[in-house]
């Protein structure tokens, strides 16, 4: 189980369960659930839904109240950059 304490950058983290990269905004996109009762809605795009065994590397880690209220880190997926919650890295991500 991933963790925000033991989560170093340049750590590989792997999906473990079908999630997808959501945000209007290019510069502020996020992990979140991907199932029909998510309350972000379906990614209908292919390429921001994470099938598990995943690999996401770790660029940067964020502190709580910084960006979002809670500590985060910022992961690499193929041409994506975004973020994932504390609370979703233990959910998500081994």
């Amino acid at each position: 189980m991933a963790s925000i304490r033991s989560t170093k950058v340049g750590d590989t983290l792997t999906i473990k369960k079908t999630s997808q990269i959501f945000g209007f905004n290019p510069q502020r996109l996020h992990l979140t659930s991907h199932h029909a009762n998510s309350a972000y809605g379906l990614a209908s795009d292919p390429s921001k839904i994470l099938q598990p065994g995943a690999n996401l590397t770790v660029i940067s880690k964020g502190n709580a109240e910084t960006k979002y209220r809670e500590s985060y880190v910022t992961v690499t997926y193929n041409q994506y950059t975004f973020d994932i919650m504390a609370s979703y890295l233990r959910n998500f991500c081994a």
